[in-house]
């Protein structure tokens, strides 16, 4: 039947009896004829508590030392799996990140893979064992350090596997039922789109939607892997994720981002090149920061908007005048507590545009900024009615479609 990748998140393996409902899942899925090779997260909240841990120890973890200590969450888990599945008489070996051949450029801290050369993986699968790997991880080839992928990396682990071994299935387990066309703590008729085409699937990732690691998603489609996300609590079929289907405006889903924060460059711009340098240190420091706008008008004051988290931004806003480099004048100020709220979908225009906005009004909740694309429309509204902006877009454009 080819390879098959199976990904199990953190509270799929969060204690004992959870690791071995995982071990007989898995056995199941090699008894049906399978060559599998098992992704795994740290368990349950371990990375948080690394974390805290770091900070509680340093003020300031260098990005370098906090890779080789979060690392060790999932080699945890890859090895006592393993131990779970000899006992249900089920051959495994487990693998790092390194020792799949899973190599990255040297970002510490959100990494990007350059290479996978699962060498080693494809000779444990010929062996008949079931390959485990830690995700999350990998290996720098020229310096050799081991580097992370950035929170929800093992997700992007498991596409790049699945991509190496020949474009085998690829299917991604957690504890929902799939992608939801909201999220179900907000709005109780959301439902599981049973499939969804990568592109929209995408947007919803990068917009705030939390089932899915948006790099995942793009790895997924660019490609071709056949994507599952499924409930490892059920036997539920999930969410497909494929090809586009046929054209034609579509609503799948509302996502939503929750108390983000900003920070805005302001000034004279000294020439465009001046604005795109300070563009690239930024996205060197802080890759899991998004550019949100790059506005220059009159080819002199320029505006530079990013969105991320509170701790980035904040790291941003203490490190900007040394990353900006010497030339034009410019300003940063940070705002906190920001939202934005998407739909999300195929073909989106004017007319969803007015749908979206007519709804906001109804409900009682300002815009305060729109981006359209023809995949998504996002809302910028006030913090506290984020939950009520998702429950009427969610009413008005997909419960409405359906």
């Amino acid at each position: 039947m080819g390879v098959l990748v199976q990904k199990y998140g953190g509270t799929s393996v969060e204690g004992p009896e959870r690791m071995r409902e995982v071990a007989r899942r898995v056995a199941a899925a090699r008894a049906a004829g399978n060559d599998l090779v098992v992704v795994v997260s740290a368990m349950g909240q371990t990375t948080d508590e690394l974390l805290r841990l770091a900070h509680e120890v340093s003020e300031s973890p260098s990005r370098r030392e906090l890779d080789m200590l979060l690392t060790t969450g999932e080699r945890v888990s890859m090895a006592l799996l393993a131990m779970a599945l000899h006992d249900l008489a089920v051959p495994a070996i487990s693998f790092t990140g390194s020792q799949s051949g899973i190599l990255t450029d040297a970002g510490h801290g959100a990494a990007r893979i350059v290479a996978v050369r699962p060498e080693r993986i494809r000779a444990e699968l010929e062996n008949g064992r079931v390959v485990i790997v830690a995700g999350f991880q990998g290996v720098n080839p020229e310096t050799r350090e081991i580097t992370t992928l950035g929170r929800g990396g093992s997700d992007t682990t498991a596409v790049a596997l699945a991509a190496a071994l020949g474009r085998g299935r690829c299917e991604i387990y957690t504890d929902v039922s799939g992608i939801c066309t909201a999220d179900p703590r907000v709005v109780r008729t959301a439902r599981v789109i049973r499939r969804i085409g990568y592109r929209a699937c995408s947007a919803l990732a990068h917009l705030g939607g939390r089932v899915l690691h948006a790099r995942c998603v793009d790895l997924a489609a660019r490609e071709r892997v056949p994507l599952a996300v499924r409930s490892s609590f059920d036997d539920e079929p999930g969410t497909e994720i494929g090809e586009d289907g046929m054209e034609g405006p579509r609503v799948e889903a509302v996502a939503h981002r929750d108390d983000c924060s900003i920070a805005i460059a302001e000034g004279n711009a000294g020439g465009r090149g001046e604005a795109r340098g300070i563009i690239e240190a930024v996205s060197d420091a802080f890759p899991e920061l998004e550019l949100l706008a790059h506005e220059q008008p009159t080819g002199e004051h320029g505006v530079l908007v990013w969105v991320g988290s509170r701790a980035d931004v904040e790291a941003l806003q203490k490190e900007f005048r040394a990353l900006r480099g010497p030339g034009g004048e410019w300003r940063l100020t940070v705002e906190h507590g920001a939202a934005f709220v998407s739909v999300v979908g195929l073909g989106l225009g004017a007319r969803a545009v007015a749908l979206a906005e007519a709804a906001l009004e109804r409900a009682g909740v300002p815009i305060l900024a729109l981006r359209t694309s023809p995949v998504a429309l996002t809302f910028r509204v006030p913090g506290p009615r984020s939950a009520d902006a998702v429950r009427a877009l969610h009413a008005a454009l997909v419960e409405r479609a359906d």
